[in-house]
């Protein structure tokens, strides 16, 4: 039997096998109440009121589900400062991505809902100590709720926008006269050039008097000059959230005196990622269980998710790299040899969830609940 929900083309253009699946995956309809043209590549969407919005964390995003002529695709999306009540997002139209953006820009006129899951936070944001945002384009979207939250806690903030035009950077006029010049620097590439952001955030770091976290989000160049900037210095240290080639967030965990590796999944897993079976980090063949009783071969070379699909079987998935938390599947019997940058490394301890796009099991066989 399978599901059947109308009132929103985003909904409706789902087959019900595809609309079965996102529901059981904790996917659910939320009202589309306001859409604002931040800029002419800048889509700003407010969804209606929930509950989950008002706990969130700030850095935290929501993954919604877009229906493309192959079958489901799930986007990330950063949530904005807004009402404690609502869901506020901003999507930039990709012209080089996989469509997703595309399909809001065009469709989102029509659509009285979208189907989400979430919030989650994989970002990390501390609220303790001086905090320096570095911002790249789009970027930005993650960045304004911590700024809200620094601002309202008192705590001692600067953040750096960068972005090619001043008519492309959707939030750079709202952030200065809200917060003012002396909290909010503007750098204009296409008139100044790029930023040594590093040095930016040394200087401003080095008038004070306790360890600094770097906070930022935004390209490839800018995120990684920032993470070998740092890797060695003793009072600053770098947390990244990153938009790869897929567009798609690749998020990483902190670490103090350094920075934190973005945007690539584990080669090998932690060395306590499974207490009572050793991970080798080996790609051998193994078996999976699913939660009616059949078995899917997984040979070495392949990945869970591949399996599956090579065996009829749908299920979610996003980045493929281990990075964005599409895919993540509970366990039911056996353990997983960890390999993704998004579960901390209590919960590989915990041996609860594993994302099947890029991790395995340890030993011979893994029960999932697919």
């Amino acid at each position: 039997m399978t599901a059947t929900m109308h009132g929103s083309p985003a909904i409706g253009d789902f087959d019900g096998i595809d609309l079965d699946m996102l529901i059981r995956q904790g996917f659910r309809p939320v009202p589309v109440s306001a859409l604002r043209a931040l800029t002419p590549e800048v889509l700003g969407i407010d969804l209606a009121p929930s509950e989950a919005a008002a706990d969130s964390a700030p850095g935290s995003h929501i993954e919604v589900a877009v229906p493309l002529p192959d079958g489901p695709a799930i986007r990330h999306y950063s949530l904005l400062a807004g009402p404690a009540e609502s869901l506020r997002v901003a999507v930039l139209r990709e012209h080089h991505s996989r469509g997703g953006s595309a399909w809001l820009h065009a469709n989102l006129g029509s659509c009285t809902s979208l189907l989400v899951r979430g919030p989650r936070d994989t970002f990390g944001y501390s609220g303790t100590g001086p905090a320096y945002f570095v911002a790249g384009g789009i970027g930005i979207t993650p960045l304004t709720a911590m700024i809200a939250a620094a601002a309202a806690a008192g705590r001692d903030w600067h953040l750096l926008y960068v972005g090619r035009r001043q008519e492309s950077m959707a939030f750079a006029d709202a952030l200065v006269r809200e917060y003012g010049s002396d909290r909010v620097t503007i750098h204009i590439t296409e008139a100044a050039g790029r930023p040594d952001a590093v040095s930016a955030a040394e200087d401003w770091a080095s008038v004070r008097q306790e360890p600094t976290t770097v906070y930022s989000c935004g390209p490839m160049p800018l995120m990684r000059a920032l993470e070998i900037g740092f890797v060695d210095h003793p009072s600053i240290s770098v947390i990244c959230e990153d938009f790869d080639d897929a567009s798609e967030p690749a998020r990483s965990a902190p670490h103090l005196g350094g920075t934190a590796s973005a945007g690539a999944p584990r080669s090998d897993p932690p060395t306590d990622t499974a207490p009572d079976t050793e991970a080798t980090g080996t790609d051998e063949d193994f078996i999976v269980e699913l939660g009616d009783g059949s078995e899917i071969d997984v040979p070495a070379g392949c990945t869970i998710i591949d399996a599956l699909n090579n065996a009829g079987v749908r299920t979610l998935s996003s980045c493929q790299k281990g990075t964005c938390g599409t895919c993540e599947t509970v366990i039911l019997d056996g353990q997983a040899d960890h390999r993704d940058s998004v579960l901390s490394a209590e919960e590989h301890m915990a041996q609860e969830t594993m994302m099947i796009c890029v991790s395995r099991a340890c030993g011979r066989r893994i029960a999932l609940d697919l």
